[in-house]
């Protein structure tokens, strides 16, 4: 009688625990229910290969598929009517303009820490600004001048693109980019957010005092570094990817001192709207002329000719 009350309870124990021993000797014997990731990744590559399917291409191209997608991104560039050129080259040169706005407004505007620690400023400068701005022109298929240099100047050197198409993607774009930055260097101005701040106008009095030698060397080091990120970000295909390529050597342009032409579109106009005594030829000749000259030595030169006499068929000898 006194055990009645705990029988029913002793059973239910007891059917409880045979009940997960049960389910414990058939996971460790037998197969799981559930498969893991690794197992499930590549049963659907098998898969994906048995019906023609294939799998996810990897996230980097190797070297010399990348030159070859270069040259293909540069024939497509080229084939482009002057109109489109010229339109992505708007939005790409405003888009330029905003990285170099946001370089201005935070990196440009820290003169105790450039007074302290002049390397930690230059760091600043360089890595909220440009890098986010070079982003929305790759992601969204804009026209960068400073970019088609290598992009089009590899396909003509290849033989890809005619001399008419690499003269107007480069003048399209120009152009495009010109405006945009303009544009925006206007809008930047009227909006008033830079406040008293001086670093606009202290930038582009800088920039306007190079020599032609120091502007155009600057030209080639930049465009160097700004052309390894699009050469490298048109071989990824996630945007992970891309923003990786593109942020450390635009950074570190940035950071160097080095010269954009586009980027220049938009500081010193920029400066000069807000009081840089800068003169319209020292803009244009003193600094827009050998810094674009530099930039194409250094993007079609220092960066794609390397990999063209390497990948593809620069210099050489066409069969008959």
């Amino acid at each position: 009688a006194i055990l009645s009350p705990i029988l029913p309870n002793m059973r239910f124990i007891s059917v409880l625990g045979l009940g997960l021993l049960a389910a414990q000797n058939s996971y460790a014997f037998g197969k799981p229910s559930f498969a893991p990731q690794s197992t499930l990744a590549a049963s659907t590559t098998s898969a994906l290969r048995m019906s023609g399917g294939q799998a996810a291409p990897a996230d980097l191209k190797p070297p010399p598929a990348l030159y070859e997608g270069a040259v293909a991104a540069g024939v497509a560039k080229g084939k482009g009517s002057w109109a489109k050129i010229f339109k992505l080259g708007l939005v790409s040169g405003a888009h330029i303009g905003f990285g170099s706005y946001l370089a201005i407004s935070v990196g440009g505007a820290c003169p105790g820490i450039a007074a302290a620690n002049p390397g930690l400023q230059k760091i600043i400068l360089g890595a909220f600004g440009l890098p986010f701005g070079l982003i929305m022109t790759l992601v969204t298929g804009g026209e960068l001048f400073t970019g088609n240099t290598a992009l089009v100047g590899a396909s003509f050197m290849e033989g890809k693109s005619t001399k008419g198409e690499l003269a107007k993607s480069w003048i399209a774009s120009y152009l495009g980019n010109f405006v945009g930055s303009l544009f925006l260097a206007y809008l930047a101005f009227a909006s008033g957010t830079l406040g008293a701040l001086p670093g606009s106008v202290n930038i582009a009095t800088m920039k306007a005092s190079l020599s032609f030698q120091q502007a155009f060397v600057r030209g080639i080091l930049c465009n160097w570094l700004v052309c390894m990120a699009v050469y490298m970000a048109s071989g990824c295909t996630s945007l992970v990817g891309k923003m990786t390529a593109v942020w450390f050597p635009i950074s570190a342009f940035v950071a160097l001192g080095l010269e954009h032409s586009v980027a220049n579109m938009f500081m010193i106009p920029l400066g000069m709207l807000r009081g840089a005594e800068i003169t319209l030829s020292q803009f244009l000749t003193g600094n827009l002329l050998p810094v674009t000259l530099g930039n194409i030595v250094g993007g079609m030169l220092c960066v794609m000719a390397p990999f063209g006499t390497t990948f593809g068929g620069w210099l050489k000898k066409k069969e008959e």
